[in-house]
């Protein structure tokens, strides 16, 4: 027996809304592979940035570790009433950093099981839970692999996305990856829904989906490196080169800040020397 529409709906209402029906698709499908070009175009930035930069934040790091550790020798030797050498300092050191440590353990202990019962009670997982980062990437992979690909286009794109759900698993991201899971876990089009209220909500997801995929994107380009990305090579040449004048500043203000300290600290052991040598004078 044929089926018969309503008599309020019109064949030509059906055919607009599964035309509007594809247009959101492809909406979606162009907004997917825009967000992984951009995902893929930062993490090579970070990449550059990482090469250019990181070995210069490293060593100001590690200068300001060792410029703290000889300002809290040189506040020891300004308490002391002798000579001290370094390996007394540091033993003197090593105690209160065991004693501080020792607090602090205690303390993120507590903090620990504090957080543990009140998840149990609400019944809520860590969001960085080994066992919540393993469920998200085994959902990516079934919705991404790359064997699922239709042509060697779609299979380039998921090889992409692969990379990028490996390189956040591998980072413990779990909103990164939940981010992507946002992305591509969606109704694969299927048969188009006879029923046109069925028909409507189709199409009225797919706008929600593609307002959604939008923001994401616009999240995207408006970061940081989003913003960088946009200005083009020759400004990011310009960032890189500024960045490293500023840092290579910070270094030589950290050497000095060295210099300093260690002058500062030759002084005060010279002045704890001759101080201890007129006492000996005296008692003698």
């Amino acid at each position: 027996m044929e089926r018969r529409l309503p008599a309020t709906i019109t064949e030509l209402e059906r055919i607009e809304l599964e035309l509007e029906l594809l247009r959101r698709n492809a909406t979606i499908s162009h907004l997917r592979q825009a967000i992984t070009q951009e995902e893929l175009e930062q993490q090579s930035l970070r990449r550059v940035i990482e090469e250019r930069l990181g070995p210069l934040h490293r060593e100001i790091e590690q200068l300001k570790a060792e410029v703290n550790a000889l300002e809290a020798r040189l506040r020891r030797l300004l308490r002391a009433s002798r000579p001290l050498s370094d390996s007394e300092l540091d033993a003197q050191a090593a105690q209160e950093h065991a004693e501080e440590a020792a607090w602090r353990a205690e303390f993120r202990a507590q903090q620990s099981a504090r957080e543990t019962t009140q998840g149990r009670l609400l019944g809520s997982a860590n969001g960085h839970d080994d066992v919540l980062l393993r469920r998200l990437y085994r959902t990516l992979a079934r919705l991404i692999h790359p064997d699922l690909a239709q042509d060697g286009h779609d299979r380039a794109q998921r090889e992409a996305i692969m990379r990028i759900v490996n390189q956040a698993r591998e980072a413990g991201d779990v909103d990164q990856l939940r981010r992507l899971l946002a992305i591509w876990a969606r109704e694969d089009d299927g048969d188009r829904p006879y029923d046109i209220e069925a028909l409507r909500s189709r199409v009225a997801q797919r706008g929600v989906e593609c307002a959604e995929l939008r923001q994401q994107l616009q999240r995207l380009r408006r970061s940081d490196l989003g913003h960088l990305l946009a200005k083009g090579r020759d400004e990011v040449e310009r960032y890189l080169r500024h960045r490293e004048v500023t840092l290579r500043r910070e270094l030589a203000v950290q050497r000095l800040r060295r210099r300093r300290v260690l002058r500062l600290i030759e002084e005060r052991r010279l002045e704890l020397s001759r101080r201890a040598d007129a006492e000996a004078r005296r008692s003698s």
